[in-house]
């Protein structure tokens, strides 16, 4: 899979993520918004009976909230992410305007129960509201009912009452900052044990698919491309050329000057690779100092020039094989073969690459060699990973 593939495959899984929170607010506002409208229904029958002279008023005020909550129901059910918390407000705008009203009839209001009056403050409780958000509704709802159940509580009820009353809406709002504060604390923190679960999973993924000393893919990722690879869609993928790299007499360089070296030597070509190749070719760190480019879409002659870049590229880091006085500087020989079909033998390919890399290696090294790929009637298999002699090649 090529880095084109893996942006594809993170941005579909960003927009699965949010898809799957969009949904979950949307859950939660659907039964926040029926248990609103049945409690503010529930509440306007409730005080139609204790106040007949005000039953009609309290009756449709509440039923009228009730049926607003009913229809933020409706509207929940296909609401965007970007929507749901303008809704949220919306539900706990409902309680707050039934309450205001029944403020006028402070009797009413105090029959009701302080309790009550707490619901438009622990609705946002429960939403992903931001802190100025919160505050400001908070706020903004114990000045009004405050200050309005103290002014017209003015010859219906005594001032021990209109302080009770008043006193439990701030003392409410309060509680309800707080507590809304401290849970949002806690949504944070879920959110960012959340966000390095997924950090940590993102590189234990990465470490099974990538080689650790270069920073390439490693073998059990060049497993997962060629299933990829052999499942694409007729149509999608035309030829396939390997490239099968072996930096020459590499074991001479280990044991002129150190393994030390060694690694480092293998960390430059690996980024030197990176730097010639395509950005739609793959390359694999084969094992040892061998490493594998596959290049989707590319014809013959197209894959022997990268050959030969990566060729000229590797000779021209000037990397000295040895400690010896006027040694060689290190090489890499190539081996191509091409795939003429999108569903080929991918094991069969890679041991024709691999051939050709022999014969470059028996040709003096430092050179391309190209065998065309022919296609096996066996079923597709990754060829032995055997561990050539550093020495010997």
């Amino acid at each position: 899979m090529n880095a084109r593939d893996a942006d594809a495959a993170r941005d579909s899984r960003q927009r699965r993520d949010r898809a799957t929170r969009a949904k979950e607010l949307r859950r939660i506002l659907r039964i926040g918004s029926l248990l609103v409208a049945s409690i503010l229904v529930a509440t306007g029958i409730l005080l139609t009976a204790r106040f007949p002279n005000q039953a009609w008023p309290f009756l449709a005020v509440w039923t009228a909230g009730g049926a607003g909550c009913l229809g933020l129901f409706l509207l929940s059910i296909r609401a965007t992410q970007r929507s749901v918390v303008p809704l949220t407000v919306l539900l706990t705008l409902a309680p707050a305007a039934a309450l205001l009203v029944t403020a006028t009839e402070p009797v009413a209001l105090l029959a009701v129960s302080a309790g009550f009056t707490m619901l438009p403050v622990a609705v946002p409780l429960f939403l992903a509201w931001t802190t100025a958000l919160r505050t400001a509704w908070i706020m903004g709802y114990a000045v009004l009912l405050g200050g309005l159940t103290l002014v017209t509580g003015f010859g219906h009820l005594d001032a021990l009452q209109r302080v009770d009353l008043a006193s439990n809406v701030l003392i409410g709002a309060a509680i309800g900052w707080v507590g809304g504060e401290l849970l949002e604390r806690l949504r944070a923190r879920t959110f960012d044990q959340q966000t390095e679960l997924r950090r940590l999973n993102h590189e234990l993924r990465v470490g099974a698919t990538t080689d650790s000393l270069t920073g390439l893919a490693n073998r059990r990722q060049l497993e997962a491309d060629l299933l990829w690879l052999s499942t694409a869609r007729p149509g999608r993928l035309g030829t396939c050329a390997f490239l099968m790299l072996d930096l020459d007499r590499f074991k001479r360089l280990n044991d002129h000057l150190g393994h030390a070296v060694g690694d480092d030597a293998l960390r430059e070509v690996s980024a030197e690779l990176r730097r010639v190749v395509r950005g739609s070719d793959t390359i694999y760190r084969y094992g040892g100092e061998e490493f594998l480019v596959i290049m989707p879409e590319s014809s013959i002659d197209a894959a022997t020039t990268a050959a030969e870049r990566i060729r000229t590229a590797i000779a021209d880091l000037r990397i000295a094989s040895s400690s010896e006085p006027g040694a060689s500087v290190l090489t890499i020989s190539c081996g191509v073969a091409l795939s003429l079909v999108a569903r080929e033998h991918w094991g069969t390919v890679i041991a024709a690459a691999d051939s050709a890399l022999y014969q470059a290696k028996a040709s003096g090294r430092n050179r391309t060699c190209v065998i065309p790929a022919t296609v096996g009637e066996e079923p597709p298999v990754m060829p032995d990973d055997r561990r050539r002699s550093p020495g010997s090649v």
